[in-house]
């Protein structure tokens, strides 16, 4: 059974109207936020398909965990295929699922399915502007 068998995107996200907002949380899976109070809060993107929310959680993924170079220790070119993390992704989002991943003890991606009724923001004609390295959301005792 190939990947896309296993993993088939699906049109439930469609039927229930939903879209996703996206959040980098500098901590751990276990000190981020509950779903309540992302949401209270303004998202770092605001996602429209669930392709989009696989290729959010993919460029999070890579930039998070790119090998640095280690002459000058900066990034450096990152080949690795997340091919398979994309489609269980891009499957999870289309049943209208939210997703939680991260970095161990380091960063937590969350990707939350937003109905219209639960949405506070308003129109997502077009995305929000890309996250902001200095807009990642710090210890929870910050304040965002």
């Amino acid at each position: 059974m190939s990947a896309s068998e296993q993993w088939p995107v699906e049109n439930e996200w469609a039927t229930r109207e939903l879209h996703w907002h996206a959040y980098v949380e500098e901590q751990s899976m276990a000190a981020a936020r509950s779903r309540r109070e992302r949401l209270e809060g303004e998202p770092d993107q605001v996602l429209l398909t669930p392709k989009d929310v696989a290729t959010w959680l993919d460029t999070q993924l890579k930039r998070a965990t790119a090998p640095a170079n280690k002459e000058t220790g900066k990034r450096a070119k990152d080949d690795r295929d997340f091919g398979d993390s994309f489609r269980v992704h891009e499957s999870l989002a289309s049943r209208g699922e939210s997703i939680y991943t991260g970095i161990r003890l380091d960063t937590t991606f969350a990707v939350e399915a937003v109905s219209p009724t639960d949405c506070s923001l308003g129109d997502h004609a077009r995305p929000v502007t890309p996250l902001k390295t200095a807009k990642r959301r710090g210890n929870a005792g910050s304040g965002n």
